[in-house]
């Protein structure tokens, strides 16, 4: 009778033992399970950011080249002026200049020189900055129009950090500024012969290396001055 008492006890402890061993086996494999699937979600996540930024980088590079591209004169006068604009703690330059790559969402067939203002404002919505892009027919006498373009527009792209122009004559010299309207600044004698933009973007993994994406555009019409 004791004897079995005993193998009864022993069979009730390699039975918790087993349980237990089952728990930690158990516990193991949910963890990796977990830690595959987190990491999975999180290389899920960075490409689609990623993905995001480079196609908005992109379109946004594609419709700047099209208008720096399409510089032209009106009535033989170039227009292409950059302004300061400080926003909190930080600085950027805003580009308004006459070319022929007028878009109208809402006339497919409307066409003519155009002003058109590159503009930085912040974003209401999240962190980061906008560069808005404003277009409208240029017309002889409407320079007191030129306010309309401010603050209106359509949203090129967003999660900005960082824009930066460098403006260069038929010599090679670079500038930080340009103003053709202006008789002491760069660019009283036509536009620039190269146009340097650079666009940086926020990187959620790393604040310290944002995304970077620079082009240099060449405008063929600095050379009819």
């Amino acid at each position: 009778m004791r004897s079995e008492i005993v193998s009864g006890k022993s069979r009730a402890g390699f039975t918790l033992i087993e349980i237990l061993l089952a728990i930690f086996i158990l516990a193991i494999v949910m963890s990796t399970v977990y830690a595959s699937y987190t990491g999975t979600l999180m290389i899920v996540e960075d490409t689609r950011h990623s993905d995001y930024i480079y196609g908005m980088a992109r379109n946004t590079m594609k419709r700047m080249i099209a208008d720096m591209e399409s510089i032209s004169p009106y009535s033989g006068a170039f227009r292409f002026v950059s302004e300061e604009n400080t926003i909190g703690d930080d600085n950027f330059t805003d580009l308004t200049f006459l070319t022929s790559a007028h878009l109208d969402f809402f006339d497919a067939h409307s066409s003519g020189t155009a002003l058109v203002r590159y503009s930085v404002e912040e974003d209401a919505d999240k962190e980061g900055y906008l560069l808005k892009r404003s277009d409208i027919l240029y017309r002889s006498g409407m320079e007191e129009q030129e306010e309309d373009l401010k603050g209106a527009g359509f949203v090129l792209c967003d999660s900005l950090t960082s824009v930066k122009y460098a403006f260069y004559d038929s010599e090679g010299e670079e500038y930080e500024e340009w103003d053709t309207a202006s008789p002491i600044k760069p660019g009283s004698e036509g536009v620039p012969f190269l146009i340097s933009v650079q666009l940086e973007f926020m990187n959620p993994k790393d604040a310290e290396n944002p995304f970077r994406f620079t082009t240099r555009v060449f405008v063929p019409m600095a050379r009819a001055r």
